[in-house]
């Protein structure tokens, strides 16, 4: 067989000539660090290495995980389920919530029972608009046994929603949120259908703002601000615990909104979104800015697990002052449709943020197991005393033979 000739070479071997020729060019230079002869360290772990490493990551871990721990327990909260207050708490006076629906963390828990909450629901008739709707309200009063720090945090919770389906994470349309006027084609094509286009109330087809499922399941819940009952001011009011409901979104999230460049006339509200436009959008009810709304930016941050909290509302200067609190909830959220719950946090924030022990548990746990391992090199290493390192008393060929067998004698 012939030999293979290189791609590209001639006939004459002229290629093999100019290979020779380029080769000075091509080699790399003659340094330390280009034909790796530069001096490394190659770690030899000794018995005294792994035992000191060991205990350096218990030390670490261990320490790291008991903060964690120690954080976690300093926070102070309370949480509240009233998924079915509109079908068990009572229409008249209060009557005590189930203890099953509260989960509360305090340090003080003798001269005020946390769990001893109460709640009703009632009709209220609100305006809305320049016209007024009835809705239902879950009024809720929760005892605060001790002072709570800055910063206080106001939380819903939902289980078993899942927002991290793969089609209902995909079902927005950012040019559309970012403020632009995008065309009735461009959404039907994109990824919001089913929820692109919509009737009105003359059954006029019109683009629904904002397009997709995750705009059209906005929590619509809607909390006041706590009222102290057991104080009143001069004027003879509960006293109210203020909270904001701005700066609870990120800083950069309002960057992907703007006010819409729609006409009224073009479009029509999400048809979960019927209790707040039951008119559609008008000049006295106009579709709302959603740069300017956070609870929407919260919401629209999509969870990657099925129980999540979303940020409501905060106060970072103000002590909440020990007592019972009165909670009116706007109650619109059906939760029972897909099996899920609903509640309310109401919590103060450590360095590492609302209660979690489970980030110090793990901490703990690789620290424990750093640390037997620690002992049992300890003890394999210079209690137990192994064989000597390096002995050549233990090669193969400088140990002694056994017997290979019987001659026989003649």
């Amino acid at each position: 067989m012939a030999p293979r000739r290189r791609r590209g070479a001639n006939e004459d071997g002229e290629d093999d000539r100019a290979s020779e020729t380029d080769a000075p060019k091509n080699r790399p230079p003659n340094t330390a660090f280009r034909q790796q002869r530069m001096r490394a360290w190659q770690c030899v772990l000794t018995p005294k290495l792994i035992v000191t490493i060991f205990s350096i990551l218990a030390a670490i871990y261990l320490g790291f995980g008991a903060y964690l721990t120690y954080l976690a327990y300093t926070v102070r909260d309370i949480t509240v389920d009233y998924t079915k207050c509109s079908t068990e708490a009572p229409t008249g006076n209060f009557e005590p919530i189930p203890p099953e629906n509260i989960e509360a963390h305090f340090s003080i828990k003798n001269d005020i029972d946390p769990f001893k909450s109460q709640w009703k629901r009632e009709m209220r008739n609100v305006p809305v608009a320049n016209y007024t709707q009835d809705r239902e309200y879950c009024i809720l009063q929760i005892n605060i046994p001790e002072d709570l720090k800055p910063t206080i945090s106001f939380f819903y919770r939902l289980d078993n929603f899942y927002q991290n389906h793969r089609r209902y994470v995909n079902s927005f349309n950012a040019k559309q949120l970012l403020g632009e006027a995008v065309d009735g084609s461009t959404i039907n094509a994109s990824t919001c259908d089913p929820l692109t286009h919509g009737l009105d109330k003359f059954g006029n087809t019109k683009i629904i703002y904002p397009c997709g499922l995750v705009a059209n399941s906005l929590f619509n819940d809607t909390f006041s601000n706590p009222k102290l009952l057991n104080a009143r001011d001069t004027t003879e009011n509960f006293t109210t615990y203020e909270m904001s409901k701005t700066g609870i979104a990120w800083p950069g999230t309002k960057d992907l909104y703007g006010p819409t460049k729609y006409t009224l006339d073009q479009i029509i509200p999400p048809p979960n979104w019927e209790k707040a436009f039951e008119y559609g959008y008008a000049e006295n009810n106009p579709p709302p800015n959603f740069k300017e709304d956070e609870a929407f930016q919260n919401w629209m941050m999509l969870a990657a697990a099925p129980n999540f909290y979303k940020l409501a509302m905060k106060n970072d200067k103000d002590v909440m002052q020990a007592g019972t609190y009165q909670i009116d909830i706007e109650s619109n959220w059906d939760a029972t449709k897909y099996s899920g719950h609903k509640s309310i946090v109401l919590t103060t924030i450590s360095t590492m943020g609302s209660r979690n022990i489970w980030p110090g548990i793990i901490f703990l746990i690789v620290g424990g197991i750093c640390l037997i391992l620690d002992i049992y090199f300890i003890l394999s290493f210079f209690l137990w005393k192994p064989r000597k390192l390096g002995d050549p008393s233990y090669l193969s060929w400088n140990q002694s033979s056994g017997p290979q067998g019987h001659g026989s004698s003649s």
